[in-house]
């Protein structure tokens, strides 16, 4: 890597070049003419102001991990099926709803995430929001917090946001030199992206500088998919520990 050439014909000399493009890491990547085994997914979150306190303000993270079916009344079941696009809600859903309060004192804002199907997608902006999110989401929470119910009949007015998980397949980030000379990567830090940015930088500035890596930089390097035992235990995995 000597230089960097821009689309409008400039051309920026640099003895290094990071990729740290986010969802557009592995867009970046091709044009070094090369692939990543990476993948965004969309995920999606809701505020809702709980008036009621279903929610305790001092409550953790919560986690429903079970699958379950949504609580619907009889009317709203058969007019769910009614439909192609929307019957599935009437199935089994996975597990992962979760819920926290957001802010201090006496905002009563709580935050709402579930992502109930799978939602891998080419990352653009804005990022596309689901209208059934609020609702479903809410209900998802219903078996852990029977005072959500409550809200069944009126929902709150709900704020819905939401971005990409850039992701590798065993979802461990991908920190470290690209096979193109002077090219590094830092990226594919998931849903994590912030606790663990620190260290991340940490780790890619040691490539950088040639200081001394620690013992784990391999466990982030894209080396690993060329080590067939790697591959092969990425085929046992089992679960990512993604929500």
């Amino acid at each position: 890597m000597r230089s960097v050439a821009l689309a409008g014909g400039e051309t920026i000399p640099a003895a290094a070049f990071v990729n740290a493009a986010g969802p557009f890491v592995p867009q970046v990547c091709r044009l070094l003419g090369l692939d990543l085994p990476v993948y965004s997914e969309l995920h999606l979150k809701v505020a809702l102001h709980d008036a009621l306190g279903a929610v305790p303000r001092y409550a953790p993270l919560l986690i429903w991990t079970d699958p379950q079916s949504l609580p619907w009344s009889a009317d709203e079941r058969q007019a769910l099926a009614e439909a192609e696009e929307t019957r599935w809600m009437l199935g089994e859903m996975p597990g992962g709803a979760h819920t926290r309060p957001e802010g201090g004192g006496d905002s009563n804002i709580i935050l709402l995430l579930w992502e109930y199907r799978d939602q891998r997608a080419e990352p653009g902006f804005p990022p596309p929001l689901d209208p059934a999110y609020p609702e479903l989401a809410l209900r998802g929470m219903a078996a852990m917090l029977p005072g959500i119910r409550a809200y069944f009949q009126r929902l709150p007015r709900p704020v819905l946001d939401g971005g990409y998980y850039t992701r590798t397949p065993e979802n461990r980030p991908l920190i470290g030199p690209l096979p193109v000379g002077g090219a590094y990567v830092i990226g594919a830090l998931s849903g994590y992206g912030l606790m663990a940015s620190c260290a991340a930088g940490e780790l890619l500035a040691a490539h950088l500088t040639g200081s001394p890596l620690p013992d784990y930089a391999p466990a982030f390097s894209l080396e690993r998919y060329n080590d067939p035992a790697y591959l092969a235990l990425l085929e046992e995995w089992g679960d990512s520990g993604q929500l």
